[in-house]
């Protein structure tokens, strides 16, 4: 039945300036604005098969700073999590397991952000 994942989405209270921290401190290329009355509810960048999407409060359903399910993959964990920091971003001590390496921080809203890297192979 299921066969991909279409997308995540974060809430916001302020759409614009939430994607601008996700385009300008990770990097992510959004595509997919959809603006109501001039004011920007939802937008959308590509990753692989399917997207992460900030959207309003509103459209959610959840309070900003709610959302915790997203985990962006990496190559260097060690590099991304220093290259954070230096931003100014407080990011939490990576942490092994047999399978992976993760660390977390909070975007701009509350919300949890993960990043992953794969260390087994299958």
């Amino acid at each position: 039945m299921i066969k991909d994942i279409a997308f995540t989405a974060y809430p916001a209270k302020d759409v614009a300036k939430l994607r601008d921290f996700y385009r300008d401190v990770l990097g992510l290329n959004f595509n997919g604005e959809f603006a109501e009355n001039g004011v920007l509810k939802y937008d959308e960048a590509v990753l692989g098969s399917g997207c992460f999407a900030v959207l309003t409060d509103e459209w959610a359903g959840r309070p900003p700073g709610s959302a915790a399910s997203v985990a962006f993959e990496v190559d260097d964990i060690d590099r991304a999590r220093n290259d954070l920091i230096a931003k100014g971003m407080t990011v939490e001590d990576i942490y092994d397991t047999p399978v992976c390496r993760l660390t977390s921080f909070q975007d701009p809203e509350g919300n949890k952000v993960t990043l992953h890297q794969r260390t087994a192979t299958w």
